[in-house]
């Protein structure tokens, strides 16, 4: 997988963009269900591509659909906040967008009429578009369960462990729905804050939440970079735990 990221990074976004479209998973026409056990506990995960084909996201409606029909509790993925003053909130999205680059919250970046994924462009042919919303994926909000953190969980244990981030004044002088054009922070807490928080805390957390549930049958549909790390925090929590094949 190493040199397939050296080769992808060397090739211009044109010539290489369908190498990159088929091993990124967005071309998949249905999801591929991964299967966790311990006892008598059964984890469907559903490891979901953000950007995909239209088929790929009528096939999770169905699943969830199914399995909700089945009595399994249904964990999803979704970083909101808390916050009830605008002024609190924009502060805590600034500072989020200072440390990614951008305050999107993963359904524009795709962008349907130039055929770019980012700045990479694709074959129009392949008819993508931006994951569908909560409804559009079959998840019922009022008895599924949000296992996901706040934004402002994310930025408070991000800063408790680096320090306050530091906005000036482009950070500041610029909307959310504007371009950002300022500087993010270095790239080593950039790093930190993806593995760590945008990954490894939620991870956490989603762990806790399966672990603690009392329901037998658990279906659980997340990002799909979250599972390897899934795996290891159930582990920390009991070792007993198995991927079955």
């Amino acid at each position: 997988m190493r040199g397939f990221l050296v080769l992808f990074l060397v090739c211009s976004s044109i010539s290489c963009s369908p190498i990159w479209m088929h091993f990124s998973g967005v071309l998949e026409e249905k999801p591929g269900l991964k299967v966790l056990s311990i006892a008598e506990k059964e984890v469907l995960f559903l490891p979901i591509h953000h950007i995909g084909k239209q088929s790929y996201y009528q096939e999770i409606y169905r699943i969830t659909d199914s399995l909700a029909g089945q009595a399994y509790a249904i964990l999803y993925e979704q970083v909101e906040t808390d916050l009830k003053e605008a002024e609190a909130f924009i502060l805590m999205a600034k500072k989020f967008r200072k440390l990614t680059g951008s305050f999107d919250a993963g359904t524009g970046y795709l962008d349907t009429v130039n055929h770019k994924i980012g700045s990479m462009h694709y074959n129009p042919q392949y008819q993508l578009m931006n994951q569908p919303d909560l409804v559009g994926l079959g998840i019922d909000t009022a008895t599924a369960i949000k296992a996901d953190l706040l934004l402002e969980d994310l930025i408070l244990a991000f800063e408790k462990k680096n320090g306050t981030i530091q906005l000036d004044s482009c950070d500041l002088d610029t909307d959310l729905q504007s371009d950002y054009l300022c500087n993010t922070c270095n790239s080593d807490l950039q790093k930190d804050f993806r593995k760590n928080f945008i990954l490894g805390l939620r991870n956490e957390n989603l762990a806790r939440h399966i672990d603690q549930s009392e329901s037998k049958k658990i279906f659980v549909i997340y990002g799909a970079s979250h599972f390897k790390g899934l795996k290891k925090e159930l582990a920390k929590l009991n070792s007993a735990w198995v991927e079955l094949k």
